[in-house]
Parts: C-alpha cells; structure tokens; sequence
C-alpha cells in the first residue's frame, strides 16, 4: 500500500483527498497544522511515499515546512498543493526540493496522475 500525507489547513480539501486517495487504494494521514504534526508522524517512522503539502498556514509558511523537511528527510517526495500560481513561487518551491507543484483548484483524478509521476 501506498502511504501520503496530507498538509493542509482547510478541513474541506482534506477531506476531500483522504477520501478520493483511500478509494484510489493509498493510505493517508493528514493534518492541519504543518511542521509539528507532520515531523512527529515522520519521528514516529511513519515515512510515507510522498507528502501533499499547502503552501499558506495561520502560523507558519510553506516554504519554511518544505525546507525543513527536505534537510531532515532529503529523500521524501513533496508535492505542492497550492492556490498561488506566479512564476517566481514556483521556482522558489522547486528550488526548494518539491518534487512538482499542483496549482489549485484541482481535481482529484490530476491529483492520482501527480502521484503516480511522482512514483516513476
């Protein structure tokens, strides 16, 4: 089984993808607060095949998780999932270690063909 975690404050859009992902046959965890949650699920050894993660939290930016988690955990594959589509961002974001953006809105079947790219 494939093991994602999902990042993200918005309970709707959580929802959402714990629901069409589990259909799709992966195992996801999520949460809603960034970098404490998600490092101590990490710290638990709960490595998943890859990490959905928003770039805009209330207390803490995007940029600043992803890059955190890529020192800590350089191999772990990280999509981007956000609302902001500029050029600059998204180089900053690659350049930050994402393993590929996925702008937003999406749909749930561009989210299932984004993991499995990221799984070649």
């Amino acid at each position: 089984m494939r093991t994602i975690i999902v990042v993200d404050d918005s309970a709707v859009l959580r929802t959402t993808i714990e629901n069409a992902l589990d259909s799709a046959g992966y195992e996801v965890l999520s949460t809603a607060d960034g970098s404490p949650a998600l490092f101590r699920v990490l710290e638990e050894g709960k490595v998943p095949d890859a990490i959905l993660l928003d770039m805009f939290f209330p207390e803490e930016s995007g940029l600043d998780i992803l890059r955190s988690l890529k020192a800590k955990y350089p191999n772990v594959k990280v999509l981007v999932i956000t609302g902001m589509n500029n050029q600059d961002l998204n180089k900053e974001i690659l350049e930050s270690g994402a393993s590929n953006i996925l702008h937003k809105p999406f749909d749930m079947e561009d989210l299932t063909l984004a993991l499995q790219k990221l799984s070649k």
